[in-house]
């Protein structure tokens, strides 16, 4: 049956979260630190559980040392268990998006889609090969390109997308003939330890181990020597400590960080197409994602319409629970979030911009917010340089293609960009200089685990999904054969 009230919600976590426990070679462990999640759209509900110490850390990394030496000789069907694994969960979706929504804010119909897409990227995974190519051929020998695991990889996910960012690593490292330990957002840990009930009879013992620590659990994983890679999305803080601690080791290293992506909006731009797509992207996660729109570039013959349309489309956004009726935006889902808009929305009144609509706010029983449009600031400004994963978003005049190019790529962030003009030798010329990962013409962002996600500079090192995602947790081994034939 649906779970359709906040009250069923809050009922249905604390149920899941009974019969749930962190994964640890095979068995569910109850954990041993007391810790509590609280809802962040409605701070009276609450569910306790218990994390792990960094001695339960070391346990499971060893779990899967072990699991990856038997594996590798003996051979696994990771493709079966991510199938059984999609299967079961298919099963769970009201399930998980009751978690979801309650860990994290977000409105059903996304967590619905979470749930969903997760079910899909499993799918997916199972559904693709480990490739082998050669790639120098003669009567005299062949060499091939080998792709081999790595071993033991940690995978460490963000609270934005708590099931799907998880097992997006998962089936990529299982299916690349890895085992994992997965350790979630301390903001979002009850959907991973629901996840680990779930799959703790699907796989053989240590192949996955989920579990969920406090601020020492990471940094005892990601320095421990029976790790052999660490895939991580998050911040770039927390992803740079990640590169030096991998450093000590040279652990391989996937880092998804973080995004601050521009939209630019040529005067020969269809604004009635645009602008609403754009505020959607910008305000549907009320910010919280990493290729949500952070700050528009609007041609200066246009920049007004632009402000004009996103303030009188936010006067209409409604912020709210799961359940609130017509509610358009969620909760932020920590504090931290809510104070960091609040002091660049303060910086930025400081630097004379002109708040071309605030939108209303509130702390008391959630972290609530309307979107804010914000105009008058230059490059430089931290609310159009950093990510501020908050409603809240800066429209910035351009006058030429090369000023608009340099104010761009002079930033520190490159993950993804769009471009919206009707010019095909415009969006060429972009979609070849800027410094981003990804580039969308026209048209926005759509989540596919076969395309290859990931950005340049500080938004980090090496793509997910795909081919380049999938051989991101191989060893690729280049293997000669010599033909036995003397006349060769």
């Amino acid at each position: 049956m649906p779970i359709t009230t906040a009250a069923e919600t809050h009922d249905a976590v604390r149920a899941l979260t009974l019969k749930a426990g962190h994964l640890i070679d095979g068995q569910l462990v109850e954990g041993t630190v007391s810790a509590t999640v609280t809802a962040p759209w409605d701070h009276s509900l609450s569910v306790e559980y218990k994390q792990v110490t960094v001695d339960e850390v070391a346990e499971a990394v060893a779990a899967a040392r072990r699991a990856f030496r038997t594996l590798r000789r003996g051979g696994g069907q990771p493709k079966d268990w991510l199938l059984a694994i999609a299967e079961r969960l298919e099963t769970e979706q009201e399930n998980f998006a009751a978690l979801i929504s309650f860990e994290s804010g977000k409105l059903q119909p996304a967590a619905r889609a979470e749930a969903a897409g997760a079910v899909f990227s499993l799918r997916h995974w199972a559904s693709m090969d480990l490739a082998e190519d050669v790639i120098d051929s003669s009567p005299a020998h062949e060499t091939r390109l080998v792709r081999t695991p790595l071993g033991v990889v940690a995978a460490i996910t963000p609270f934005n997308m708590p099931l799907l960012m998880m097992v997006n690593k998962i089936g990529a490292a299982l299916l690349a003939g890895n085992t994992v330990v997965c350790k979630p957002s301390p903001h979002t840990p009850l959907t991973a330890l629901h996840f680990a009930r779930l799959v703790a009879d699907l796989v053989p013992a240590g192949v996955i181990n989920i579990l969920c620590g406090g601020d020492d659990a990471g940094p005892a994983l990601t320095a421990s020597d029976g790790v052999d890679m660490v895939t991580f999305t998050g911040s770039v803080g927390v992803g740079k400590a990640i590169a030096a601690s991998a450093a000590g080791t040279l652990k391989r290293v996937q880092l998804e960080l973080g995004g601050n992506d521009p939209a630019i909006v040529f005067a020969d731009a269809d604004l009635d197409d645009v602008v609403p797509k754009l505020f959607q992207a910008a305000f549907g996660s009320s910010g919280q994602a990493c290729v949500a729109v952070k700050r528009i570039y609007a041609h200066r013959g246009i920049t007004n319409e632009v402000v004009r349309r996103l303030a009188d489309l936010a006067r209409t956004a409604l912020p709210g629970t799961p359940y609130t009726d017509g509610a358009t935006m969620p909760a932020l889902t920590t504090r931290g979030q809510y104070e960091l808009m609040h002091r660049l929305l303060e910086d930025s009144r400081q630097r004379g911009a002109v708040i071309a609509f605030e939108g209303s706010s509130t702390d008391q029983g959630g972290y609530f917010a309307q979107p804010t449009i914000v105009v008058g600031l230059d490059s430089g400004a931290p609310l159009v340089e950093e990510e501020q994963f908050s409603p809240i978003l800066p429209v910035v005049p351009f006058d030429s293609l090369e000023e608009v190019l340099d104010a761009v790529n002079s930033g520190r962030f490159g993950l993804g960009a769009t471009v919206w003009t009707q010019d095909p030798a415009t969006a060429q010329y972009l979609m070849e200089q800027l410094e981003t990962g990804m580039v969308w013409i026209n048209g926005l962002g759509r989540p596919n685990p076969s395309v290859p996600f990931g950005g340049a500079k500080e938004s980090g090192i090496g793509r997910e999904g795909g081919q380049l995602g999938l051989d991101a947790f191989t060893e690729i081994k280049s293997v000669t054969f010599y033909s036995k034939d003397p006349s060769a």
